[in-house]
């Protein structure tokens, strides 16, 4: 450090000599600003170049080396596959919410409100159909007429993955709610199942 320093010391005075001479050298006077200029702007290059040689000094360059070590490229890659995984399941996740929310606004829509709302999507996020309804199984009734001013507790609406069904519930099958699930989601209709049954 001291040899360092020793350089930087000895490069200023030989510089401060050569400008003193430059300057009695010169004719006019009319160039002493721009010499300051320049004389400035080279005094602060030469204080600034010992600190390009401070990353090659062992006590600098040893905690640079400590943090490399310290995280690996595989720690990198493993917490990069964590990240995507948790973001692929919060996009099913919201995407499931608003599957739900459609099909529940064109029950709606039509005089229904649905009992039952059981769907699977495609969770392979390899698979060119990821995210696509597989299967959608819809249990719904005629909408209940409230007197006004009274709101009713709503009750609550299952999700889950579709299941197969032992027994087929009470009611008609809904082959035009069926159509029109299927269209507003995007899918075949075969994967769409709407019961409705009046009590």
């Amino acid at each position: 450090m001291l040899a360092v320093l020793s350089d930087v010391v000895r490069n200023l005075v030989i510089f401060i000599i050569m400008v003193a001479v430059l300057e009695l050298l010169l004719p006019r006077r009319d160039f002493r600003p721009f010499i300051n200029m320049v004389v400035g702007l080279v005094l602060i290059l030469m204080l600034l170049a010992p600190l390009r040689s401070l990353p090659l000094l062992p006590w600098f360059k040893a905690p640079m080396l400590e943090i490399r070590e310290a995280v690996s490229q595989d720690d990198v890659a493993a917490r990069l596959a964590e990240l995507e995984q948790v973001n692929w399941e919060m996009t099913l996740a919201r995407y499931r919410d608003l599957v739900k929310e459609k099909i529940t606004a064109l029950l709606q829509a039509r005089g229904k409100e649905p009992v039952t709302l059981e769907f699977a999507l495609e969770e392979d996020i390899n698979h060119p159909q990821f995210g696509t309804p597989q299967k959608i199984f819809v249990l719904a009734r005629e909408a209940r007429q409230q007197p006004a001013g009274i709101v009713q507790p709503v009750e609550k609406v299952e999700i889950g993955p579709g299941t197969e069904k032992g027994e087929m519930p009470a009611g008609r099958r809904a082959p035009e709610l069926e159509k029109s699930i299927a269209q507003a989601l995007g899918v075949s209709q075969y994967v769409v199942e709407v019961w409705v049954f009046t009590e």
